[in-house]
């Protein structure tokens, strides 16, 4: 049966094999980052901050930054995701030319204007793309990358994007001004992230689809 499924693999177009993006940066077990919101629901409170440096809406823990939130720098920056300790620990950080998706060590960054990744991030410094993500963009294949969509409901979707579909992580803006940061997997929501209503309201945890998951 294995030789069977080998031939029939190796007689397969290599665009239709290749379908699982590369493995570009670390994430959170779905362990931890249970262990995570668990914290922040016993802990946590919601508050939307103005500093010299900004705007924060999101959480704290006594007086630091611990949780689910959102930054708009006063450069024009804006940064997604989940704090400990003061400090980003992962998420998205948008600039007018650059996307970082990945913790303040691990991250992938990409070009905006072609919404290909520029470079890789890790402990020991930046990299240039890895050899296979490099020879997929050449051939027309299948490749990770970060764009903005604008549906005809004047919906707006700005992040990660495999073979046509929403896969990764990225920001979805609904028309009513709330807004989504997490991660998807062929189009759907599929993992942890976080709602922002208008009203400062924020919901935060494990999604299939549309549907929050009451762990």
């Amino acid at each position: 049966m294995k030789r069977v499924l080998s031939l029939l693999l190796l007689l397969l177009p290599l665009s239709l094999v290749a379908q699982k993006p590369l493995r570009l940066y670390d994430q959170m077990s779905d362990a931890l980052q249970s262990v995570f919101c668990d914290y922040v629901a016993a802990e946590g409170e919601v508050r939307f901050v103005s500093s010299p440096y900004g705007q924060y809406v999101g959480h704290f823990i006594g007086n630091t930054l611990y949780g689910w939130g959102y930054f708009l720098s006063n450069d024009g920056s804006q940064t997604f995701g989940q704090y400990r300790g003061g400090k980003h620990l992962f998420g998205i950080t948008l600039t007018s030319a650059i996307a970082r998706v990945g913790s303040a060590d691990n991250f992938v960054e990409y070009d905006l204007e072609t919404g290909n990744i520029s470079r890789t991030h890790d402990k020991e410094g930046y990299h240039t793309p890895p050899k296979e993500y490099i020879d997929a963009v050449a051939a027309g294949q299948p490749h990770a990358g970060f764009y903005r969509i604008t549906y005809d409901n004047g919906d707006v979707y700005y992040g990660e994007i495999y073979n046509g579909r929403r896969h990764g992580y990225g920001i979805y803006y609904w028309s009513n001004g709330d807004f989504w940061y997490g991660e998807y997997r062929n189009g759907y929501r599929q993992g942890y992230g976080v709602l922002f209503k208008v009203d400062k309201q924020i919901f935060y945890g494990k999604w299939i689809g549309d549907r929050k998951i009451e762990e």
